[in-house]
């Protein structure tokens, strides 16, 4: 994980993880599904994120000719955002799943498993982020798997994955919310110094 540390940026999260062991003729129907031009329901809130994003900068430009039209369409995209996530909620069972602490990164993830996984294998991997409730999903390949003698004997297991199928434009997204998270941190801390 050491080149994967020098590109991306890591913080410690929380998150709702999902995965299970694919074999290797599994991946290209996975890679078709994450590449997919029309989202499923849990990767509709990834999808319409950026697409909010990119409808953010044109309302931008006529704010200030039509501000009603811009307040309209920004509920309207409230509204199906609110409706992506309550897919993805459902589709995780988000009430009823446990979140996970994990070390997380635009290039890969580091979690506690119950069991061992060998260096090697795939996983797909479903994540949901917190609190914007973006669900991802990617094909990920195991690079390193230890016992961890911590007295954790739920979790006794330390896994890390590079993310080898990704939709680029959901790298942004965990690049944006490591961001944010790493800058609401270093906030709170200057707080507590103050």
């Amino acid at each position: 994980m050491s080149d994967e540390r020098r590109e991306y940026f890591r913080i410690d999260d929380e998150i709702a993880l999902d995965y299970r062991l694919i074999e290797e003729d599994e991946t290209e129907a996975l890679s078709e599904r994450i590449h997919a031009r029309v989202p499923d329901r849990f990767t509709v809130a990834s999808s319409f994120t950026a697409t909010s994003r990119q409808m953010a900068q044109a309302l931008h430009k006529v704010q200030n000719q039509s501000p009603e039209l811009v307040r309209c369409l920004q509920a309207i995209d409230q509204k199906l955002n609110m409706l992506a996530q309550l897919f993805v909620s459902e589709e995780m069972n988000i009430d009823q799943q446990p979140t996970r602490e994990v070390n997380l990164s635009a290039g890969g993830l580091a979690f506690r498993s119950q069991h061992e996984i060998g260096t090697g294998s795939l996983l797909e991997m479903r994540m949901v982020l917190f609190p914007s409730l973006i669900g991802i999903l990617n094909l990920s390949r195991v690079i390193h798997c230890e016992r961890v003698s911590d007295g954790n004997v739920q979790f006794p297991w330390q896994v890390a994955v590079n993310f080898e199928q990704l939709r680029e434009t959901d790298r942004e997204l965990l690049v944006r919310h490591v961001m944010a998270k790493q800058t609401r941190r270093l906030r709170s801390e200057r707080l507590e110094d103050d």
